[in-house]
């Protein structure tokens, strides 16, 4: 059985430490993270070694938060259209993203305080994605920020929103919130999701729609998730998994349907199993 354990082990550490080079390797603008994590791991026949394991172990306690995907410099919103601005962000402890509107100086920016409720684990690696939605029409170009933000670090990222000129007749509607339903979207969720075996986890989906959206989880076989004493939905749509464990693993589904349609979003769950020790 120990044997047993210390081949989960190593498969988790391998596709963690996968994990971590790939987002070592990925570059956004004004962020500001560790930059060391893919000069640091030594790999012995293929798997990392015992040294690198234990480094490994000790970064993932520490602040570091990069973009993955930066929204674009600049937009121009068309009559009639909602516009959606999107930023990926990956970090430790859980990253929070929020949206500042408006143009704010940089050292504004680094001390705002979030207004984002989030859980908090010091052992968890976390990719967010968050989507802005302006449902109005703008009567003139407007700056959207970005700002990501995990323990004393902040990255952010700007894009202005140009309004259509062409359409003088039709500026009565400007800055009116669009009228009528729409389809659902989802606004804030994660793509990965990484924590050691034995904590809890919460799995966003925050969903922008009107009417308002029923919201379900699927599992990888793309069987509706039911309620447990360790799986609970909550109401506000996320899924609430305690206790995790290494059977747990893989993608979860969070799908947002009304009736104009639907919109989806896949997370993929990874426990990390503890360090076994010798004995």
């Amino acid at each position: 059985m120990f044997a047993a354990v210390q081949s989960h082990q190593k498969m988790n550490l391998t596709y963690l430490l996968l994990g971590l080079l790939v987002f070592a390797s990925s570059r956004g603008s004004h962020a500001r993270a560790i930059d060391d994590l893919d000069n640091s791991i030594e790999m012995v026949d293929d798997k990392p070694s015992s040294q690198a394991m234990l480094h490994t172990r000790s970064r993932l306690g520490q602040d570091w938060i990069r973009f993955i995907k930066t929204p674009p410099g600049k937009i121009m919103q068309t009559i009639g259209s909602p516009v959606e601005i999107v930023c990926e962000i990956m970090g430790s402890q859980i990253p929070t993203v929020q949206w500042v509107v408006g143009h704010l100086p940089l050292s504004e920016i680094d001390s705002i305080e979030s207004n984002v409720i989030s859980e908090s684990s010091s052992s968890a690696i976390v990719k967010v994605r968050s989507v802005h939605v302006i449902d109005h029409m703008l009567s003139e170009p407007r700056t959207y920020t970005c700002v990501g933000r995990t323990g004393s670090k902040t990255v952010y990222a700007s894009t202005i929103v140009y309004p259509q000129t062409d359409f003088k007749d039709l500026v009565q509607i400007r800055e009116k919130p669009f009228r009528g339903p729409f389809r659902p979207r989802i606004v804030y969720s994660e793509r990965m999701h990484l924590d050691l075996v034995g904590s809890n986890v919460v799995l966003p989906c925050k969903v922008h729609a009107r009417p308002k959206a029923e919201v379900t989880w699927l599992n990888d076989e793309g069987n509706r998730i039911e309620q447990s004493h360790r799986i609970k939905l909550l109401p506000s749509g996320d899924l609430l998994i305690t206790n995790i464990k290494w059977e747990d693993m893989g993608a979860y589904k969070c799908v947002a349907r009304n009736g104009m349609g639907k919109d989806s979003n896949d997370v993929f769950l990874y426990p990390v199993q503890k360090e076994v020790e010798d004995q």
